[in-house]
């Protein structure tokens, strides 16, 4: 966006202490981000008035001539090959000279054109970016003096700030001179010349009611106010010289006065208006576009609709794609003596998609697009009328104003601790430095308690763009110059940190499954699906829904990591003979938490706990059981924690009954280990034999406290012995209460293991064998015959508990 320092002029007495280039730097520093300072004059820099000597034919081609041209050089006189029709010896016109770039961007270099030399160019209108005409050379006032800069011969004083949109897209009251002198003077400490605020629509005098048209507005959310006013009595022409200097000035192409006054308010208030040629409305509804409607734009392009584009429209189809362009059948021509202006608010996030979708992004849906204030359509439609009135005397308002709102903007108040503020933005500031910062910026300000103000938003600031105590901080610290703000450090107290128990164990687990059983992590989304959990035969009616879930086909929490990891299974089988897994994330169960969903009331988050899974996937003919089960035991002996296996008597419904066990610790339930059945295998598609063990990390962190440290122990001085013995016993007897009896026989046997589990009918019905290793240990060396006689009195003691019986075969 280009700004007019001259036009800012009008709303803000500016010190001639302060240069152009200074205000641009302040301007960057308080506001916006100015990417360059322009001398208006500059845009024709090595452009002088020329006259015309002598023009001749040129000898190879029937269109061009030979302009001899005298620019004030008394050595040398320019030829310059020309193909306007226009020019005359005795003329005054614009020369660009060698390295010149005219407003267009075209570079003039010396050049042949058909054999002869070309010495600079003669420009027209256009080229010079001074209007649309490129009939002929600009012929220039027989007074000028030749030499002149151009600059100079067009008295441009003015100089142009050229504004990095990106740097005001929450700013929708900076896209207009008005907005911009307001913050000018914020930050200057200077006076605001609030002169366009201040009419209102009823200050309108209405000469006749010629014009009779209803203004009808079907959605008020996408259009939240609508005016419209009718004037007569016009007289299509060009706009004075001064309002073509100005829109010129800031890059606008001057068209005729009644759409330069448009383009004029819109850039000095930042309000869009269009205007309708009266012929052709008789009626005005604001609405959403129907299917399959079209309009052709004033561009001359025909433009397809669609239901969510927002249009203005006559009885009949539309006149204007709203907030966007108008339509040609509406458009105003030379023959126009009435027109109907329009100041209106669109809903921006409609207009921006209908702008981005049609590729139409104009300098009216920009302004739409950053949300406006709905109040700035009355301060536009008073301003548009006065000029219009200024401009073509002879023009009459025939038509009330027509007014449709309904909009309410949240105007506050916010209140601002200043003692907050203080810490927020990194220095103290007296409160009387706050409220005039405020004030200045147009914010209601008012003394709640002490150190506490109670801001309210003036209505420009209030669409999207003021909502908290964090944006009035933005405000304060930015007029007090960012640069002025100290930095300093933080001032940061060293000390040790904490232990995290649960962090370290975490890592340790991930350490051991990683490096020891050759395990990969797996990181998996919290969320599973109904279907998911369906082929598995988990009730997933007790799963928490997800409101917005990422993909329809994960809308439920987790309450098990499992599901996840067998897909992990599944997706892997194909590219590797053996997988390991493990994952370390939490569940979400549907029982009450202890986590407050926020400080406003006591509803609780729902339950979540932390949780590992094992899972280990082998070719069918492995033992993929007990080959988990010692990668379990690995991970619990670096922590001092001997676990046991107890049958379940019921397990969930993917596993198989004959391999499903809970993990213990003392009393303390650890997880269960369980084989995936057959027919969940063939439902998942399964290839390799899994087996899969869950754990609670919170129940693992309290049989790690309970086991307590390892310490180191001498080595036995004394040799053990190891006797093996193979029991038969019946199938229901527990492993564990056979090794617990056995440890408990006599304090010599300090270690049992099992080492085979056999069943065959050999042994009889319902039973089977369970072989152990015993080790005795003592401060002395065992004599066979000691070891016998242990033995012996052992098994008379299982055979009485358990009905062991010695497999003799």
């Amino acid at each position: 966006m280009l700004l007019s320092l001259n036009w800012l002029k009008d709303y803000v007495a500016i010190p001639r202490t302060i240069s152009p280039e200074d205000l641009g730097l302040k301007l960057t520093m308080h506001t916006v981000e100015i990417d360059d300072v322009i001398k208006e004059a500059e845009k024709y820099n090595n452009i002088v008035i020329g006259k015309i000597l002598e023009v001749r034919a040129h000898p190879d081609a029937d269109k061009l001539q030979i302009a001899v041209v005298d620019i004030g050089d008394k050595d040398s006189k320019l030829e310059i090959v020309c193909g306007a029709s226009n020019i005359e010896s005795g003329q005054l016109v614009p020369v660009a000279l060698i390295g010149a770039v005219l407003p267009n961007e075209l570079e003039i270099k010396a050049t042949k054109i058909r054999g002869i030399e070309s010495f600079g160019m003669l420009c027209a209108e256009d080229e010079l970016g001074l209007g649309d005409d490129h009939a002929g050379i600009l012929i220039l006032d027989s007074k000028a003096k030749i030499g002149t800069p151009l600059g100079e011969y067009l008295k441009l004083k003015d100089v142009i700030y050229e504004v990095d949109n990106k740097s005001i897209t929450n700013r929708p009251d900076l896209w207009g001179h008005f907005g911009m002198a307001r913050e000018i003077a914020a930050f200057l400490q200077v006076k605001f010349k609030d002169d366009l605020s201040l009419k209102k629509a009823q200050d309108i005098k209405i000469n006749d009611t010629e014009f009779k048209f209803n203004v009808e507005v079907e959605n008020y959310d996408l259009c939240p106010r609508y005016m419209a006013i009718g004037v007569s009595g016009i007289k299509i022409e060009e706009s004075p010289k001064w309002l073509q200097e100005r829109l010129i000035a800031v890059g606008e192409r001057p068209i005729n006065n009644i759409v330069d006054i448009t383009n004029y308010v819109m850039l000095e208030t930042g309000q869009p208006l269009h205007a309708f040629d009266k012929e052709f409305i008789k009626e005005i509804v604001v609405r959403s576009a129907k299917k399959n409607e079209a309009i052709k734009t004033l561009d001359g392009e025909d433009r397809k609709l669609n239901e969510t584009d927002i249009i203005i429209a006559d009885k009949k189809s539309p006149i204007a794609i709203a907030g966007v362009m108008g339509g040609e059948n509406s458009e105003i021509n030379n023959e126009t003596d009435g027109i109907i202006i329009e100041a209106a608010n669109f809903n921006f996030l409609s207009v921006r998609k209908t702008a981005q979708r049609l590729g139409l992004r104009t300098e009216a849906s920009k302004r739409f697009e950053k949300s406006l204030d709905p109040n700035l359509c009355e301060i536009a439609l008073v301003r548009v009328v006065e000029l219009i009135k200024k401009i073509c005397p002879q023009a009459r308002v025939s038509s009330p104003v027509k007014d449709k709102s309904d909009f309410e903007l949240s105007l506050g108040p916010i209140l601002l601790d200043l003692e907050w503020l203080g810490r927020y933005i990194g220095m103290e500031i007296e409160i009387e430095a706050v409220i005039s910062i405020l004030k200045r910026l147009g914010f209601g300000v008012e003394k709640d308690k002490d150190n506490i103000l109670a801001v309210s938003i003036p209505t420009w600031r209030a669409t999207k763009d003021i909502q908290a105590k964090e944006d009035l901080a933005e405000e304060v610290a930015r007029m007090i110059g960012y640069d002025n703000i100290v930095p300093t450090k933080p001032l940061v107290e060293m000390r040790v940190p904490e232990e995290g128990n649960e962090r370290l164990t975490e890592y340790k687990i991930k350490e051991i499954l990683v490096n020891n059983s050759e395990f990969s992590e797996c990181y998996n989304y919290s969320f599973v699906g109904e279907k998911q959990l369906a082929k598995l035969g988990i009730d997933y009616e007790k799963h928490i829904c997800l409101a917005n879930p990422i993909i329809s086909h994960q809308s439920l929490l987790r309450q098990s990591l499992i599901p996840n990891m067998l897909e992990n299974i599944k997706l892997n089988q194909s590219r590797f003979l053996k997988i390991g897994l493990f994952e370390i994330g939490n569940v979400f169960l549907s029982i009450t938490g202890s986590v407050l969903k926020n400080n406003k009331n006591k509803e609780a988050l729902p339950y979540q706990e932390k949780r590992l899974v094992t899972a280990l996937a082998l070719e069918k003919n492995q033992d993929v059981y007990r080959a988990l089960k010692g990668k379990i035991e690995n991970l619990f002996n670096h922590f001092n924690i001997d676990v046991r296996y107890e049958e379940q008597e019921s397990g969930p419904a993917w596993s198989d009954a004959r391999a499903d066990a809970r993990i213990n610790y003392k009393k303390i339930n650890l997880g269960s280990i369980h084989i995936v059945n057959q027919k969940i295998t063939n439902s998942l598609n399964l290839k390799k034999k899994t087996a899969i063990a869950e754990f609670s990390l919170p129940a693992i962190l309290e049989a790690i406290k309970t086991a307590g440290e390892i310490n180191f122990q001498e080595f036995d001085k004394f040799p053990p012995v190891i006797r093996d013995i193979a029991l038969v016993v019946n199938k229901k007897t527990s492993y564990n209460d056979i090794s617990d009896a056995i440890k408990s026989f006599h304090e010599d046997i300090k270690k049992v293991e099992l080492f085979d589990v056999y069943e065959d009918e050999k042994l009889g019905k319902n039973k089977k064998n369970l072989a152990f290793h015993i080790i005795y240990q003592a401060d002395k060396t065992f004599v066979s015959e000691e070891i016998d006689k242990l033995q012996q009195e052992l098994m008379k003691s299982l055979e009485k508990k358990f009905e062991a019986k010695i497999r003799d075969f």
